[in-house]
């Protein structure tokens, strides 16, 4: 029964299963099964139960068995008068998970950053000048941090899509790019979803970075800690501040795992922009 559960653990994702399960994605595979079985049937019983038991047990645990169906599936259900209630995983995720190995769980970002170096990001932008050290503070350079606000008032003004494909080509790796429902896909070698705010900051972040200097494969990665340096709201333009979820974002009644959890957040629209350690 370990040895079950260890398997199970193995090819179990839990950005599409659960509270996160994109429904157009079940449909469309649990009626793939449901097709290959009514094929199989008259011909193998056998194989037939075979299929259906094997894939509806894909579906349940992996949220789908054809490869890449999360990146089509709600494409192909959007035309339809019926309302699956999907709405992609949060991930928590950056630019650079998406040039990462293979990762599910609460060690998606660990493993998918583990090649880089944090010393080597932290290096990178201190010699393009990026971040300035300051006794024991690092401060971000003013002329960056004015090139980063132009570029993200002009990566705010463009639709989803648009955005998408500028945050997939600042990715700097083999992705894909996609926006359903109001969130923005990053398919590289771990899919990746991302809150409009969060696509803008991190894209308008590497591809500044880039422009000063930083090599464009530690652009993206480097995009995600230095979120932290954010000067305004990428979603708003508002004045951003150092609180907690309750305090911000969620109230005495607030359902987040955490709610004293210190966070970046914008004074206007409360959008939450980075969660400290």
């Amino acid at each position: 029964m370990k040895q079950l559960d260890r398997v199970l653990d193995r090819v179990r994702q839990p950005a599409y299963t659960g509270g996160n399960r994109c429904w157009p994605c079940t449909a469309l595979n649990l009626a793939v099964v449901a097709v290959l079985t009514g094929a199989l049937l008259p011909v193998d019983r056998l194989l037939a139960l075979l299929v259906v038991v094997a894939g509806t047990l894909a579906v349940y645990v992996r949220g789908y068995l054809l490869p890449g169906t999360p990146r089509f599936a709600p494409r192909l259900v959007e035309p339809l008068p019926v309302d699956f209630g999907h709405d992609p995983p949060e991930t928590g995720g950056s630019l650079g998970e998406a040039q990462g190995g293979q990762a599910n769980g609460s060690d998606a970002e660990d493993e998918a950053s583990a090649d880089i170096d944090p010393e080597e990001l932290l290096t990178a932008l201190v010699e393009a000048g990026v971040l300035v050290p300051e006794g024991e503070d690092l401060l971000l350079d003013p002329a960056f941090e004015e090139a980063w606000i132009e570029r993200m008032a002009e990566l705010r003004a463009l639709s989803n899509q648009a955005l998408a494909a500028r945050a997939a080509d600042a990715a700097a790796g083999d992705v894909e790019s996609g926006a359903y429902n109001d969130r923005i896909l990053i398919a590289g070698e771990r899919d990746v979803w991302l809150r409009p705010a969060v696509a803008v900051a991190e894209t308008a972040a590497a591809e500044t970075l880039t422009d000063w200097g930083v090599d464009p494969s530690l652009a993206g990665p480097a995009a995600h800690p230095l979120r932290m340096f954010l000067p305004s709201c990428p979603a708003c333009d508002g004045d951003v501040e150092e609180t907690t979820i309750q305090n911000c974002c969620g109230g005495p009644g607030s359902v987040h795992a955490n709610p004293e959890q210190p966070v970046l957040a914008c004074v206007d629209c409360e959008t939450v922009l980075f969660e400290f350690e």
